[in-house]
């Protein structure tokens, strides 16, 4: 069975008639990446024939010279299984440089644009939550200020300072949740 190729969409064809060498894009910030060049085979072989053909002369010469030159530019390994091979040779030489993030399924660069404490690109990082102190806010919990009226999520309101917490009860203590008279003992709110 075939191997699978990785970074399929992110990835620019970078070969010549001498070789192959592929780079790879961060599908963030657009960064690239080179794999390593590998020289080719048949390249190689088509220019020596080509060489030898010019060198030999005549008719045998030519007709080498023409089979150098279409062993050069007619390659079977710049299509097909040769072409999957070099590719997945360079996706290998590369793979270190990327991760690919389990929320959007883009392939970004480890350096700058995935969130390691996450687990994340930073595109998704953003919406996730992460153990600390807005951990379990749903993103999209909005709250209202009570004394300037801004929205925002959190403890305290961003805009003045307030806390967003009820407050407490003049009679009792207890917090109050927006009513006119306390639940637990029916002071006035105040």
């Amino acid at each position: 069975m075939p191997e699978v190729i990785r970074f399929t969409s992110n990835v620019t064809d970078c070969s010549t008639s001498d070789g192959y060498q592929f780079e790879f894009h961060c599908q963030r910030c657009g960064n690239g990446y080179r794999s390593t060049f590998r020289h080719s085979v048949t390249g190689f072989g088509g220019r020596l024939a080509a060489l030898g053909g010019t060198i030999l002369g005549g008719e045998i010469g030519s007709r080498i010279q023409q089979i150098g030159l279409m062993a050069q530019w007619n390659r079977p390994s710049t299509r097909g299984t040769m072409s999957d091979q070099h590719m997945v040779e360079a996706a290998a030489d590369v793979a270190h440089e990327f991760r690919q993030c389990g929320t959007c399924s883009d392939w970004v660069c480890s350096g700058g644009c995935w969130d390691e404490r996450v687990g994340r690109c930073r595109n998704c990082a953003v919406t996730t939550p992460v153990p600390g102190p807005s951990y379990g806010t749903v993103p999209g919990d909005v709250r209202f200020c009570g004394h300037c009226g801004a929205q925002g999520s959190g403890r305290f309101c961003g805009s003045c300072g307030t806390s967003y917490d009820a407050p407490p009860c003049v009679g009792c203590g207890s917090p109050q949740r927006g009513t006119a008279f306390c639940q637990n003992c029916g002071a006035p709110a105040g």
